[in-house]
């Protein structure tokens, strides 16, 4: 669904219908903005929390139910539990950097974020 609704936020901005590039897929990726009536909308309402991405912040949400397959369907748990930022974001950048040495990629600049 995230892949998909970002492909529709690009095409929105780039043109709809059209085949659209992969810098233009990455701009979708980044500016989402999935509200409580957009989920509700694509049937995700209850499935996840509301959540926008970035440039700057990829990740959106940190926020996940327990759900449990009871050997006929799920069991959706009702409590939420968030991660803790400052325990994911050291390890997102530390595997993000060896994922970059390890590819010989170079980083887009901060300034990017702001074009």
């Amino acid at each position: 669904m995230l892949a998909t609704e970002g492909m529709r936020v690009a095409q929105a901005k780039y043109g709809k219908g059209k085949r659209i590039t992969g810098e233009q897929m990455r701009w979708g990726l980044e500016n989402m903005n999935l509200t409580t009536i957009g989920l509700n909308s694509l049937g995700f309402g209850g499935v996840m929390r509301t959540t926008s991405t970035s440039c700057n912040d990829h990740m959106g949400a940190s926020w996940a139910r327990i759900q449990t397959w009871n050997g006929k369907g799920w069991d959706v748990g009702n409590t939420w539990y968030e991660g803790d930022r400052k325990v994911l974001g050291p390890m997102v950048t530390a595997t993000a950097n060896k994922y970059a040495a390890d590819k010989k990629l170079t980083r887009r600049p901060a300034s990017d974020c702001n074009s």
